[in-house]
């Protein structure tokens, strides 16, 4: 017979807590940096030869120099989201939709010169996003190998609760990076121009996890192991913050040819996260037993240097671009410096950083894009622009790489605002696995994003 309260129930954490300071880690606080601005991202982000709009502080700040009139500009951001997530042959639509997020807000100011020009500017803006959502459940023959510790009249023995049963995983994830950036661009000659950004980077990630094991069969009936149900969730809120350096060059070849180059120094991220745990067990009778763990990192990522080049063909109505942006992944690591080289953490992290030299590569990752004025009169016209992208992936054992494509619209209200908007479509598929669920899922991705931009010129 049983008795409920001669079972002394003790549940240990079996590989559930986050892993935070690891190598895929370090890489995804970075890995979807998108940029800003709705003209520029209209042509697919192709704009570091291009340039001449506020957006310049991202893209390269040596194209604020074409700015002419003072700007002050207000940009939101939607998004529409969908993970088809396929586990067991059975496939879960998982949609995300947000709509008027506020994406940035900035001004850029012509100073009087002498002779050529010099702008001021200033912004604050989202660079990169964290949404993202997964689900799904399935009734699954495979062993994760769970087992729980379970003591009976003093003695301890471990009982399986792995196979023939009922699994459902969620993953949300939401917040995004923003930038603080004071920037100026000057002409240095009559064809050349350069400028720097100074940037404040901060950033917050909430993310959590949950699983269910459910026995549905009554598979687990026999005492003490009648198990019926596990519930796990856990949460990881990530802040991050930094300063990065931008400095950039552009020149006219001649008319129709403009050139572009801007690098992104290398710079440290400081991440502070805290992460809690909270595991549920319940059996037949009802009985239940929980464990709650909390707990605190903090640590710094080296960011890598930035290379981006960039050429545009221009005419009177028509502007074809295209840029190139190099990153060497594998150059991040865990800064060291301040952490004790006996201790358990240097040890861990020295291992982190190798795996990031050695898994994570160089890319090259393209971006295109044109622009047309379609003009109706002499005081009314109408910009259409298109562009994509190829960002390879980061990791060299992975082949899924991401391209998206890009259409813009460029619509005067006016004399003195002006409305563009974007919208980044984009599509991939990558493969998911953890150790709840050894199965592992299938996702594919859609994600569209639009954002709309107004600007007032005065």
């Amino acid at each position: 017979m049983k008795s409920i309260p001669r079972l002394l129930f003790s549940i240990f954490l079996l590989l559930s807590i986050l892993t935070s300071q690891s190598a895929s880690e370090a890489i995804r606080l970075l890995e979807n940096e998108m940029g800003f601005g709705a003209r520029s991202l209209g042509m697919g982000g192709a704009n570091v030869a291009l340039g001449d709009d506020p957006s310049d502080m991202y893209w390269n700040p040596a194209g604020l120099a074409g700015i002419i009139n003072k700007t002050f500009y207000i940009e939101t951001n939607n998004l529409n989201y969908n993970n088809n997530t396929t586990y067991l042959n059975k496939t879960t639509n998982n949609p995300l939709q947000k709509f008027g997020q506020f994406n940035g807000f900035g001004i850029a100011v012509p100073i009087s010169t002498i002779r050529g020009s010099m702008v001021v500017a200033m912004g604050y803006n989202r660079i990169l996003n964290y949404d993202a959502l997964m689900s799904f459940s399935g009734f699954s023959l495979r062993d994760n190998t769970l087992d729980f510790p379970i003591n009976i009249d003093g003695v301890e023995k471990n009982y399986q609760f792995s196979e023939k049963v009922q699994r459902s995983e969620q993953v949300l994830s939401n917040g995004g990076m923003e930038q603080l950036t004071f920037s100026f661009g000057i002409a240095l000659s009559p064809t050349i121009s350069g400028g720097i950004s100074v940037s404040r980077l901060t950033g917050k990630e909430e993310y959590e996890f949950k699983f269910i094991q459910e026995d549905l069969q009554n598979t687990y009936i026999q005492f003490p192991a009648d198990f019926n149900q596990y519930n796990l969730k856990q949460s990881l809120i990530t802040k991050t913050s930094g300063w990065n350096i931008r400095g950039g060059l552009k020149s006219s070849l001649n008319e129709w040819v403009r050139f572009g180059i801007a690098l992104s120094l290398p710079y440290t991220i400081h991440v502070k996260e805290h992460h809690g745990t909270d595991e549920k067990l319940t059996f037949d009778n009802g009985f239940k037993s929980d464990t709650t763990v909390t707990g605190y990192y903090d640590y710094k990522v080296d960011a890598p240097l930035v290379g981006d080049v960039g050429m545009a063909l221009t005419s009177k109505n028509l502007a074809i671009s295209a840029s190139f942006r190099f990153k060497d992944w594998g150059a991040t690591e865990f800064n060291l410096n301040n952490i004790s080289r006996d201790s358990d953490d240097y040890a861990l992290l020295e291992e982190e950083n190798s795996i990031l030299t050695f898994q994570y590569r160089s890319v090259v990752q393209l971006r295109v894009g044109v622009e047309y004025l379609k003009e109706f009169n002499d005081s009314f016209g109408i910009t259409f622009r298109a562009g994509g992208g190829l960002i390879p992936s980061p990791d060299g054992d992975s082949k899924k790489d991401k391209s998206y494509t890009t259409i813009g619209l460029g619509v005067p209200i006016g004399n003195t605002i002006i409305l563009d908007a974007a919208y980044i479509f984009s599509q991939w598929e990558k493969n998911s696995r953890d150790w709840y669920t050894p199965a592992g899922a299938t996702e594919e991705v859609q994600s569209g994003r639009l954002l709309v931009n107004f600007s007032y010129l005065f």
